[in-house]
């Protein structure tokens, strides 16, 4: 930063996405992620890339102005607030319906984006072969990101 520059000058504008964090032990966090604006101006950079970032924490901004610093692996999910619907996967594959149970039995039903790269794309494969800690699924409730490390069992229900 040059001696002419304030700290104003340099700083990242963030846009807050509200979210409730489920964690590893049960307990419900509820915040703001900070997501940096992208341009064109008005855009926000989506959170599941924010949680497929290589760093191993983020930022959860409470509503009372703390913020806290949360571990990605201890992370059970990320449920993004307000209506979401299938355009709000990621990217353009094929999607398939399934349920998940995650550790402690919590059990979803919802839709993923099966982005592999093969001209038949299987929930076998992009089980196996996404390298993404988190995933997004599509469930009647909203967007959920989950840590695919959390999941114990898939079942397509396709």
């Amino acid at each position: 930063m040059s001696p002419s520059q304030t700290w104003n000058d340099v700083r990242i504008e963030k846009e807050r996405v509200a979210v409730s964090i489920t964690m590893v032990g049960g307990e419900l966090l509820t915040g703001s992620l900070f997501a940096p604006q992208i341009y064109p101006p008005g855009g926000v950079e989506d959170p599941l890339r924010l949680l497929n970032e290589p760093e191993p924490f983020f930022p959860l901004g409470l509503p009372t102005g703390e913020v806290l610093l949360i571990s990605k692996v201890r992370v059970l999910e990320v449920a993004l607030d307000g209506p979401g619907g299938a355009e709000d996967l990621p990217g353009s594959a094929p999607s398939a319906l399934l349920q998940l149970t995650l550790a402690g039995g919590v059990t979803h039903v919802g839709s993923v984006r099966l982005e592999v790269r093969t001209t038949r794309p299987r929930v076998l494969d992009y089980m196996n072969y996404c390298t993404e800690p988190f995933m997004a699924l599509r469930t009647d409730e909203g967007v959920r990101l989950i840590n695919r490390k959390m999941i114990e069992r898939v079942r397509p229900l396709d």
